[in-house]
């Protein structure tokens, strides 16, 4: 359990007192009256694992749930469960006293708890509620239900926790209550953080620049006439509502983090300043130039900080994929940090860039610190304002602006923001350019689409540029074309910098340019079928900077342009960059099958890359070559910044005969966090037939905190001859270890074996450890099976125990029956309760309804709802409607619909088609287009009608 955080109050206020100021005295008695009941419950949860010494503490069950009377339960370090009901009232009497006992002593007891309290928040507790405890007691030998705290008792065990205290009744009441020796131990000194605050990262939010921040500059116009306010007012959008919410949990102590998502110019960055303008002077603000700079001081962000990460991509989405997760993590364990808190984590983001940072990564998923990080992080900032939004703009007087009044007559589809910024001129300026001017602008809007970084070398640009011009074009071009390209794309445009602008600090044969954002958008959207020849590779490999040429080399690959992302790969060996070339491995490894990644991981160990020693040892390790992985082993474990290179070694050595020293290093990886990386181990051995080593293996892993050991070595022996073991690995699970996830994972596994009378044992304990989803795992099965009525009541348990995710199995088995108006009724009601992929089976059943206008506008809503849509109509005969949506998608800059595409014709018997659909994909660099075009070339082909 997380301790929180105390709030810190701001800064009195420095004019003296008219009168001597009087000493608050200590209070004897916490507010608990002004709590709601589940901040009262959540803070039994944190006293009981603090002050009793508890482990595996938790909240019991769900609001809603039946949980017997249980709202927490923990275990002594003796292995036995304590269960509390927390009792949110002024006054306890007997008949509720003896009907909370009753439902403990006679119900099904989570984790056969036998000791039994009922906290209050009562100031007395009578003593004929006290006198029944005792009866219950006598009655009950074997129980422990005696304990019936109150307040005053609470208080007595608060005193001393001053964090939990700061936590739900904030700073100054932990002041006036707690003892002074908690307190002290606690705050520190005066500003409740460090021993020396002034080596906090950032500047007063006060003090803070808008512009330093990177919020766009507006438009001048001719006529203006506010000249005194760089920035326009600001109309508030409901995306502020919900940006304020975390804002305002921030500023009462709680830890936070948003990412506004958007596309360019939407007016991110301005509502992320206009969100911190709300906070007090004595809240800090830090903006990281880069992400090794966060990286390196993150340990000196103190409480009250704002960590500004404008364009997240920046810091979580670059060349080198490790330093992002462990960027990940990093930020994760500052916003869980209760020695730190409040900080407030703000980010923006492209929708571009969103898949990327949250999608899984490979079998072991590689990128789990970023998407947990991320998880629920997202508030969308809408592209463009609605109709009420800029008649606003022109009606309301404190929006008087004439900045404003432009922008809302005249910027096109009511993209105001995007014409503040300039974004119009911008295209304006790229459609009138010369064949030179945009040759160069098209050679830089391609590099940044291919993972270039932001800034461009000119002689770059100057050799990439050629790639785009006829030879004709070449030939009449003047002398000084590229100087005279740069002259015109360099310049402003009403207010806002030009398409490509000079680098300040950077000139001669060093100069760098920066495309602008919107530029960088429209071609993200324009230019995704266009993949430049030999020159711009050839260019990339003169003058981009190592980790440039790995995301080039990457996208190379993803286009199938193999020579060249060798070419480039060998071009980063000679600068003996490890960590590029590590990028470029893993790219190969995760999204082109055609390339042994093998290679480039040798290059990246060779240059000294700890993660990629360990990935080439592995392999080497799997290949039987044990000598060679030892040696690469060995070195990334001299490295000291690899827990696999540690449990790799110990494997190797193991498979050698030396088991102490094996031993040994795999009690060091558990020690520096590496439970993880044991569970893995663990799999590898079961798969190897080493099930004795795997199970001792997976304990550990488990003892040392991961959770989920002993289910991935179970589902590894998953195949038919193996069931028996891994029914036997749960048991032991949960019968020797206490592994709470066991249960759920045999009801399921024995169900599927055919022995439902220990499937449903199990169910049973699982629901009794809150686990709902038990009942969904069973309903599949019953569902697959064709039991559709046994899965639906499976499913319907799940939802009155608060599964509201279950109404779209429930709606899929309607519409399978073919009951698509209750399929219907299902999805509208998930819709309600904010499951937003309800949309696909919407769309899905208002189609085949007859309802197809209505399922356009539905769809409309998200690409992912287009496709389900194409894919429908196609089914049912209507494919050249379903080519043409999916055709308008590729237009709009969704590439990935040419994979359907594709897939549609190949279904068709139109192979010509469908190659012509993947090829435009692999162009495009589609994730598994390759893939695609190599398993249709292997097709057999459909004999002629």
């Amino acid at each position: 359990m997380i301790k929180p955080s105390p709030k810190v109050p701001p800064m009195p206020h420095r004019t003296p007192p008219a009168q001597p100021p009087v000493a608050d005295p200590k209070i004897q008695l916490l507010p608990f009256g002004t709590q709601s009941w589940t901040d009262f419950e959540r803070l039994v949860c944190e006293l009981v694992e603090a002050a009793e010494e508890l482990t595996q503490v938790a909240r019991y069950g769900t609001a809603g749930q039946a949980q017997g009377g249980i709202d927490v339960v923990g275990r002594a370090v003796d292995g036995r469960w304590s269960a509390f009901q927390a009792k949110h009232v002024t006054e306890f009497s007997v008949a509720s006293a003896r009907e909370t006992f009753d439902r403990f002593v006679h119900g099904s007891r989570p984790h056969r708890a036998t000791r039994f309290v009922i906290v209050t928040s009562c100031r007395g507790i009578s003593t004929q509620v006290r006198e029944l405890a005792l009866a219950y007691q006598a009655e009950f030998p074997d129980l422990l239900l005696g304990e019936v705290w109150d307040a005053e008792y609470l208080g007595r065990l608060l005193r001393p926790l001053p964090w939990i205290v700061a936590r739900y009744f904030g700073d100054q009441v932990a002041r006036r209550f707690c003892d002074a020796d908690a307190l002290a131990a606690h705050y520190g000194s005066p500003d409740g953080w460090a021993d020396k605050p002034e080596d906090a990262v950032g500047i007063s939010v006060a003090r803070a620049d808008p512009f330093a921040l990177e919020v766009h500059r507006a438009i001048r116009v001719e006529d203006e006439t506010l000249a005194d306010d760089p920035l326009p007012p600001y109309l508030r959008r409901p995306s502020d509502e919900a940006l304020d919410t975390v804002v305002d949990h921030a500023v009462q102590g709680t830890s936070g983090m948003a990412v506004l998502l958007g596309d360019s110019s939407t007016g991110k960055t301005r509502a992320l300043w206009e969100a911190v303008q709300r906070l007090s002077d004595d809240w800090r603000l830090w903006h990281p130039p880069s992400p090794d700079t966060l990286l390196s001081s993150l340990r000196s962000v103190g409480p009250r900080t704002v960590l500004w990460l404008n364009e997240i991509h920046r810091y979580l989405l670059t060349t080198d994929a490790d330093r992002d997760e462990t960027v990940a993590a990093g930020l994760s364990e500052l916003i869980r940090d209760p020695d730190r808190a409040p900080v407030l984590v703000l980010g923006t983001s492209w929708h571009t860039y969103r898949r990327p940072m949250t999608k899984a990564e490979g079998t072991t998923d590689e990128n789990r610190e970023r998407r947990a990080l991320l998880a629920n992080r997202w508030i969308r900032v809408p592209s463009h304002f609605t109709e009420d939004e800029v008649a606003t703009l022109l009606t309301v007087p404190d929006l008087s602006d004439v900045r404003l009044h432009q922008a809302a007559r005249s910027a096109e589809g009511r993209h105001i923001t995007q014409y503040l910024a300039g974004g119009p001129a911008l295209q304006e300026r790229y459609a009138n350019a010369s064949p030179t001017a945009r040759a160069v602008l098209e050679a830089a809007m391609d590099a940044r689409r291919f993972g270039h970084g932001p800034e461009l070398a000119a002689g770059f640009l100057e050799d990439a540029a050629t790639d785009y011009l006829t030879e004709l074009e070449l030939d009449l071009a003047p002398e000084e074309w590229f100087a005279e390209a740069l002259q015109y794309l360099s310049e402003p445009c009403r207010g806002v910098r030009g398409p490509l602008s000079p680098i300040r600090g950077t000139e001669g044969a060093g100069l760098r340019l920066r495309l602008a954002d919107f530029l960088e958008q429209h071609a993200r959207l324009t230019r995704g079928l266009h993949c430049p020849g030999d020159a711009f590779w050839r260019a990339a490999e003169r003058h981009a900077t190592a980790s440039d040429r790995a995301a080039l080399a990457g996208a190379a690959a993803a286009r199938d342009r193999i020579s060249d992302a060798k070419s480039l790969a060998l071009s980063i060996a000679k600068a003996d960059d490890g960590n590029a070339l590590n990028s470029l491995a893993w790219h190969v490894e995760q999204h082109h099958g055609k390339l042994d990644a093998t290679p480039y991981y040798a290059l990246a160990a060779e240059a000294g890359h700890s993660k990629a020693q360990v990935r080439l040892a592995w392999r080497l390790e799997q290949n039987g070559n044990l000598d060679a992985a030892e040696a690469w082993y060995r070195r990334a474990v001299g490295s000291g910044v690899d827990v696999d290179a540690t449990v790799g070694l110990a494997s190797v050595l193991w498979e050698q005969g030396d088991q102490q020293a094996a031993q040994n290093l795999y009690e060091e990886a558990l020690a520096a966090g590496g439970a993880r990386s044991i569970e893995y181990q663990a799999r590898w051995l079961a798969a190897k037939g080493r099930h004795r080593l795997a199970l001792a293996l997976t304990s550990c892993a488990f003892q040392a905190g991961n959770t989920e050991a002993f289910t991935g070595l179970a589902w590894t022996y998953m195949n038919p001859d193996e069931k028996p073991r891994a029914i036997a690995v749960l048991k032991h699970a949960y019968h020797v270890e206490g592994d709470v996830n066991a249960p759920r994972e045999l009801a399921w596994i024995l169900a599927d074996d055919g022995d439902h009378v220990g499937s449903e044992e199990y169910a049973k304990i699982a629901l009794e450890l809150g686990e709902a989803g038990v009942l969904r795992g069973l309903g599949m099965m019953h569902a697959a099976e064709g039991n559709h009525q046994a899965a639906a009541g499976l499913y319907w348990h799940a939802y009155n125990l608060g599964m509201t995710l279950i109404l779209l199995d429930l709606a899929a088995i309607r519409e399978k029956q073919g009951e698509l108006r209750r399929a219907e009724r299902l999805y509208r009601r998930a819709l309600r309760e904010g499951h937003s992929y309800a949309a696909h089976g919407l769309t899905r059943v208002l189609e085949l309804t007859g309802r197809g206008p209505a399922a356009e506008d539905l769809a409309n809503l998200s690409y992912d709802t287009v496709i389900t849509l194409a894919c429908v109509r196609a089914a049912h005969g209507r494919r050249e409607n379903a080519e043409l949506l999916l055709r308008t998608l590729v237009a709009k800059g969704h590439t990935e619909a040419l994979l359907t595409l594709g897939q549609i014709r190949q279904a068709a018997g139109d192979r010509a088609g469908a190659e012509a659909a993947f090829r435009q994909a692999v162009t495009a660099g589609v994730a598994q287009a390759t893939q695609a075009l190599t398993a249709l070339h292997a097709a057999p082909q459909d004999r002629e009608h």
